[in-house]
């Protein structure tokens, strides 16, 4: 949900790319986010902190990733060449 709010941020800051070619999926949960990219990476970083904590690399690109409803600790995610990856952290 979104709210109308007036934002504290004033400027945006380049960063250095986290992932060497663009970003395919992107999702949240509440402690994650989880980056996949056609750089055939799927990344794991702390919603808090920003820091990558993990790091898979597929095969091709990764074109889609789906976290399982039941336990967020795990994703599937597919790549270009039609390869089906399931991946879970503690």
């Amino acid at each position: 949900m979104w709210f109308n709010q007036t934002p504290a941020l004033r400027k945006w800051t380049p960063k250095t790319p986290v992932h060497s070619d663009r970003i395919s999926v992107l999702r949240l949960t509440e402690s994650f986010i989880i980056s996949a990219s056609y750089d055939k990476t799927v990344k794991l970083w702390d919603r808090n902190t920003k820091k990558q904590l993990g790091l898979f690399v597929c095969k091709a690109p990764v074109e889609v990733l789906q976290l399982n409803p039941n336990d967020p600790n795990q994703i599937v995610c597919g790549d270009t060449l039609g390869q089906i990856y399931f991946l879970s952290w503690r």
